[in-house]
């Protein structure tokens, strides 16, 4: 193994217990110690992976948000049928949620603890997407898509539920993921599908 990918894989393991640790405890709850004490290492050796407790949390919620701003706009620009974005957001959230629930669980919460200029673009970036999202909505409204509601209560019920899917993806760790994948959708989509 190269020395870089040990270090990348090393840094990589921190982030991971962080994550757990900062959905337990709170990201104020959580010491470096802590973090340090769950990957096997004393605390001054984590100064070697990472600089410091803030930019654990970044890294845990900018790459999200970033990821999840990136997509929706390709989504809201992609000659799909405005059924076929909205499917393929509840996709996305179900892809991040499933690769990593412990880092999304943090995405409600803990972004108050960035940085001012990481908590302004965190802010930007969330909402965009939901901006993005409720122009999916109003565009399967439009279309006779999906029933007559009003877009705002559409838009929360169905970030609620994929927001708080971590908590499942968590608890049930052996499921298969498309059948989770088709769950949800048939969930999420079955009240509020037009008929016809």
């Amino acid at each position: 193994m190269k020395v870089t990918e040990g270090l990348q894989s090393r840094k990589q393991q921190i982030l991971e217990e962080a994550a757990k640790l900062f959905r337990n405890y709170g990201f104020k709850g959580t010491s470096l110690q802590q973090i340090a004490k769950k990957v096997g290492m004393e605390g001054p050796s984590l100064y070697n992976h990472i600089s410091s407790k803030n930019e654990i949390l970044s890294h845990l919620l900018m790459t999200n948000a970033r990821i999840f701003h990136e997509r929706i706009t390709e989504i809201q620009t992609s000659s799909l049928g405005a059924i076929d974005k909205l499917d393929r957001v509840i996709s996305l959230h179900i892809e991040l949620t499933v690769a990593n629930p412990d880092a999304m669980a943090l995405m409600l919460h803990e972004w108050a603890h960035l940085e001012p200029a990481e908590k302004q673009e965190y802010v930007s970036l969330r909402d965009c997407y939901e901006r993005e999202f409720q122009s999916i909505l109003e565009q399967n409204i439009a279309e006779g898509k999906v029933v007559q509601m009003d877009v705002h209560f559409m838009m929360f019920m169905i970030l609620s539920t994929l927001r708080s899917l971590y908590a499942w993806c968590a608890k049930y760790r052996d499921y298969n993921r498309l059948e989770l994948e088709q769950n949800i959708k048939q969930g999420v989509l079955k009240g509020i599908l037009a008929e016809g």
